[in-house]
């Protein structure tokens, strides 16, 4: 039997791993670590350093934005979704995390899939049989039921809603068309893994409907804890998240039925409007305004800037007419623009760089070339950017 002596000279001589550490040891060394994305690849070498990086007390350190990752597009006809990844991926660790995921989709069953919603780093998918969140960094997806009308109505609509004070969770909306005309919201809550109805909304509010391939009428807009979409050439339809109350929001006056614009936030959460004056690239200006929470005009525009000497078109490729603002996410522009053989290009660019671009009225190729943060070309179908999310929402059935 051996002495107690012999026991802790044993226990002095093992070496110390890091796993051997207590979690405030491994919290202090998590917290050294130069950026969010070196953060969330280290957390993906095992469960136990997942749980300590996705604490509160270790995620306050890292509030820079999470980084753009690159845009998938749901594809007309139900192929899975393709990805195109960000030209100007900001160090090693966000390139690592994409060559360690599963952005191809290869896990995905071959099912009829559609891609109607891209937050929290999770893309919110549906077919005919059921719906799906899938996490393309982790490869690991959660088959969501579809909501079961009981009254006959018909549910279309589908996106994300943001997590009630839990980043480890995530929510789904569904909107319902009644039979009367009138519209119920059903959530869907990874917490309790069920549907919860709520009232119906007033009259006068509609679902969006599909339409374009090419258009980005369909898809939700997210900002300030809302979800807009259209609803006719004036006026947005707003839900807020919290109290899942439906309002109408007019648009800016300068912004009218042949404007080319989208709703979105700043890079610091701000909600915003984006518009171009005119559908051809030789001449056109970027403008944005900014919600106002005071009563009266909801809009104060913020600046106009004369985009035509950016160069934003810069590539092989010369194209015609249709620019457009297709997304606005986290304070980046995607643009999208027609040229021959009815294709669709897509310019992603970060709108502070093009004010201080601008201003600053450098003609140097090189500084344009850094403008553009995504770069890629589709026949058609629907276009979600994808951002770097941490802590991700668990997957997990409750």
């Amino acid at each position: 039997m051996a002495s107690p002596r012999s026991d802790k000279r044993q226990r002095q001589s093992e070496p110390t791993t890091l796993l051997s550490l207590g979690d405030d040891m491994l919290a202090e060394i998590l917290c050294r670590l130069p950026s969010l994305p070196s953060l969330a690849r280290a957390a993906f070498a095992c469960p136990r350093l997942r749980d300590v990086a996705s604490s509160v007390a270790n995620r306050t350190r890292f509030m820079s934005p999470a980084p753009l990752l690159g845009y998938f597009i749901s594809v007309v006809g139900g192929a899975i979704p393709s990805f195109h990844r960000s030209l100007l991926l900001p160090d090693r660790d966000v390139l690592g995390i994409v060559r360690r995921g599963d952005f191809c989709l290869a896990d995905l069953e071959a099912y009829d899939w559609r891609l109607m919603d891209c937050r929290q780093g999770l893309l919110l998918l549906t077919s005919d049989r059921c719906m799906a969140v899938f996490d393309p960094v982790s490869s690991s997806r959660l088959r969501i039921p579809h909501y079961t009308s009981n009254g006959g109505g018909k549910s279309s609509f589908h996106c994300f809603l943001p997590a009630s004070g839990d980043a480890a969770s995530f929510r789904v909306l569904c909107l319902e068309s009644t039979g009367g005309g009138r519209v119920r919201p059903h959530v869907y809550s990874s917490c309790t893994g069920e549907w919860c109805s709520h009232s119906l909304a007033p009259k006068g509010i509609k679902a969006p409907r599909r339409g374009d391939p090419h258009s980005n009428h369909y898809l939700p807009m997210h900002a300030g804890g809302r979800i807009y979409w259209r609803t006719n050439a004036e006026m947005l339809t707003s839900l807020h998240v919290g109290s899942m109350e439906f309002s109408h929001v007019g648009l800016p006056g300068e912004v009218h039925h042949s404007s080319s614009y989208a709703l979105g936030d700043t890079e610091d959460g701000t909600t915003c409007i984006v518009s171009v004056s005119t559908k051809y690239l030789k001449k056109f200006d970027i403008r944005v305004w900014f919600l106002k929470e005071e009563d009266g005009s909801p809009w104060e525009r913020q600046w106009r800037v004369d985009a035509s000497e950016l160069d934003l078109s810069a590539g092989p490729v010369t194209p015609s007419k249709m620019l457009k603002v297709y997304d606005v996410t986290a304070g980046i522009v995607l643009l999208s623009m027609g040229y021959r053989n009815n294709g669709i290009r897509y310019l992603a660019f970060r709108l502070k760089d093009t004010l201080w671009e601008s201003t600053t009225k450098t003609k140097t190729n090189t500084k344009r070339q850094s403008l553009i943060l995504a770069d890629f070309c589709t026949s058609s179908g629907w276009v979600q950017p994808c951002f770097m999310a941490w802590p991700r929402p668990s997957l997990k059935v409750p």
